[in-house]
């Protein structure tokens, strides 16, 4: 159900994992000065991409097993369903790359998945963040 709350996290997590993502690929491993296309048509595809991202972690912290065992922790249920989406999307990344990539050494690999899990467990916060300060009438809350 796309409430007030869902659109907000979903937002603020595809914005935080956008920038993150850009501080990391563009400042620290200046990935971006390789690209062999311009920067301004990767940038168009990562925010798409990332609004994909960004609504699976939104969904994925609403899953039935992490509301029932962290029901009043938000930000640690959105760290843990975005951790496991980040694992998620390195394994996909990782399968779809092979065919781009052929020397991904495993320490690559590695900080890959680290990073992944990082990026989107933070995201996944940003989650947990926007379900505490968002007031959705919708959403009722049992004890």
């Amino acid at each position: 159900m796309l409430t007030k709350r869902f659109f907000i996290s979903w937002l603020v997590a595809s914005a935080v994992m956008f920038m993150l993502s850009y501080v990391w690929h563009g400042i620290f491993l200046t990935d971006y000065s390789r690209l062999t296309y311009p920067k301004e048509v990767f940038l168009i595809i990562a925010a798409i991409v990332y609004l994909i991202l960004g609504f699976v972690v939104a969904k994925a912290i609403d899953i039935h097993y992490l509301e029932t065992h962290f029901k009043r922790k938000p930000i640690l249920r959105g760290a843990l369903s975005g951790a496991a989406c980040g694992f998620l999307f390195f394994l996909i990344a990782t399968v779809v790359g092979v065919s781009f990539s052929t020397s991904s050494k495993i320490e690559n690999l590695l900080l890959d998945v680290i990073w992944q899990i990082i990026e989107q467990g933070i995201g996944g916060m940003a989650v947990g963040l926007a379900h505490i300060f968002v007031y959705d009438p919708s959403v009722t809350f049992e004890d």
